[in-house]
Formats: structure tokens, sequence, C-alpha cells
């Protein structure tokens, strides 16, 4: 028996535009009859059984433990790192008002429409 693309979306839990993705990526084989595509009793259990995630994966998953993060200070335009030399912190700041100057917003352009 053949099932359309909105039944097997039904029957799935899932829409018909991810069928749609998962048929377009060969995740699921179909059958094409002139413009529609439809599907077997197999291809849907081939489909599901390929989607399943054994038991052995997901009863006990490794705990991951990050190193602590660095301490570090943030004032308002630069940041300073536990490791910041002098000559860092000049560059640091020349570089923040070089920027600073860069993208600071300049006039209002003439053609620009005055609000009333």
């Amino acid at each position: 028996m053949l099932f359309s693309e909105h039944e097997v979306a039904e029957r799935l839990r899932i829409k018909p535009s991810s069928l749609r993705n998962e048929r377009l990526h060969g995740a699921i084989s179909f059958v094409k009859i002139r413009r529609r595509y439809f599907y077997t009793e197999e291809q849907i259990a081939e489909y599901i059984k390929s989607k399943t995630v054994p038991a052995s994966l997901t009863m006990s998953r490794p705990v991951v433990t990050h190193p602590p993060r660095e301490e570090y200070t943030r004032s308002k335009q630069q940041y300073s790192g536990p490791e910041a030399s002098p000559g860092q912190k000049a560059r640091q700041e020349a570089i923040m008002r070089l920027a600073h100057e860069t993208f600071k917003r300049g006039p209002r352009s003439p053609n620009r429409r005055k609000e009333e």
C-alpha cells in the first residue's frame, strides 16, 4: 500500500516540509508517480530504523567537566587580562580610540527628510 507525503508526515508526527527535506537529502526512499511522492510501509520502517538510537548510547553519557575560566576584568572600553603588560594596554587603548574615531556617527545627510 502507498502512503502520501501528508499521511506519512502525520504518521511520523513531523511537518510535510521536514519529510520533504529528508527525501531530498536521501534519508528516506520513495516512489514517484508523475509529480507525486509516495512511501511504502517498508520504506517508512527502514527510515525509522535508520533514525533509531541504540539504548547503549542513551543510557549514560560521560560527564564533561570544563576547566575553570580565567578571571578577567572588563572595563568600559577595554579588556585587560591577567597577563596584559603596560605596552599591550597602551596598544589596546590606541586601537579603541581609532575604532571610536572611525565608526563615530557623522552629521546627518542634507538629503534626509526632516521630521515635522
